[in-house]
């Protein structure tokens, strides 16, 4: 997997990359949408990711994992160095050891994406909700923050690095209609419409999504209006996550066949397959043995392939979490060969 760089500074062999005869664009250093799929150096490119949850002190650890598994991307979540403290979300603790993983990413020939679920929820924690005045400015601010920042190793702008294959705003962000809601459909919308707007005018070559939807297979999806957040001009990919039965059987088709409409790719932005007991029995998280992990594995890479209940392909797949074995753990590696082995196989 290991691969340098080329002249044009974008990564490079260490992608997975199917080929297309006839390029829908043109040749860049940045992953783009093209139709129903992501392009990169002019042809489809099939992103294939796990997170680094836990890993940020060592990434040239996490980096051999990532290359282990044969993957191409690295999603870079819960990164704050102070859990859900809203005075680390723009510390130098937290970023420069960011800086690090993603030049490190960088030199591998590997792409990341950034979620920034972290940052809704610590300002959810520190009592701010959509109604809040300050609540988009907060967002438009570390947007900002980020776009702006140069990374301290490589000395690239973030809002200008084509490491970064994509930036998610909030994966299962609390659904209006169920508990501890952050704010209301209407307002939920808005603030979906104006954060991806907000970020393509600070970084227009860097593709921006909601992040991965729960609760749509619930009673009026949860009350998240996800059609018209999907389809707004801004928000590059529909991103879901199946973590249960109700997400595979419900969700998955329904958003696929809706996003296959509008000409739109989806994502499959997180699975989980953990040694320990299920959350409940419609949970798809929790399997006693490597060789279940592995079966549960293979059916979110099948799905992603385009299998039923899916209509069309997958943008890419990334599951939650790369690491070494811990109790009761969803940690991803050699450490359950039969898993791992679906995962070093996946397309």
């Amino acid at each position: 997997m290991s691969a340098g760089l080329s002249q044009h500074g974008h990564p490079g062999n260490g992608h997975t990359i199917s080929p297309s005869k006839s390029p829908r664009k043109p040749a860049t250093p940045y992953v783009t949408s093209c139709g129903t799929s992501l392009c990169f150096d002019g042809s489809t490119w099939i992103e294939k990711g796990g997170t680094g949850y836990g890993q940020y002190d060592t990434p040239t650890t996490l980096v051999a994992e990532a290359q282990s598994g044969k993957l191409n991307t690295i999603e870079l979540v819960e990164f704050d160095t102070r859990y859900h403290q809203l005075s680390d979300a723009e510390s130098a603790a937290t970023w420069n050891r960011l800086d690090q993983v993603i030049a490190d990413a960088r030199n591998a020939g590997l792409h990341v994406v950034l979620n920034l679920s972290e940052f809704g929820q610590s300002l959810q924690a520190a009592g701010y909700t959509m109604s809040s005045a300050s609540w988009q400015p907060e967002w438009n601010q570390y947007l900002s923050f980020i776009a702006s920042r140069t990374n301290t190793v490589t000395g690239v702008k973030y809002g200008s690095d084509p490491t970064i294959a994509m930036v998610e705003l909030w994966g299962e962000i609390p659904a209006p209609n169920l508990s501890n809601p952050v704010g209301t459909a209407a307002q939920m919308q808005g603030w979906y419409s104006a954060t991806t707007a907000e970020w393509h005018s600070l970084a227009p070559n860097i593709l921006v999504s909601s992040g991965g939807f729960s609760y749509l297979n619930k009673s009026g999806a949860a009350g998240i209006p996800w059609q018209q957040i999907m389809r707004d001009p801004n928000n590059a990919t529909c991103d879901i996550e199946i973590n249960s039965i109700g997400d595979r059987d419900v969700t998955t088709p329904m958003v696929t066949k809706y996003c296959q409409g509008i000409g739109k790719p989806w994502f499959l932005s997180a699975w989980s397959s953990c040694l320990k007991p299920p959350r409940s029995s419609t949970d798809l998280d929790g399997y006693a043995t490597d060789a279940q992990m592995a079966t549960h594995a293979a059916a979110m890479y099948a799905i992603a392939s385009g299998h039923s209940p899916a209509t069309h392909r997958a943008l890419g797949a990334d599951f939650w979490n790369l690491g070494p074995a811990t109790t009761n753990t969803c940690q991803l590696g050699p450490q359950f060969p039969l898993t791992w082995a679906v995962v070093h196989g996946a397309p």
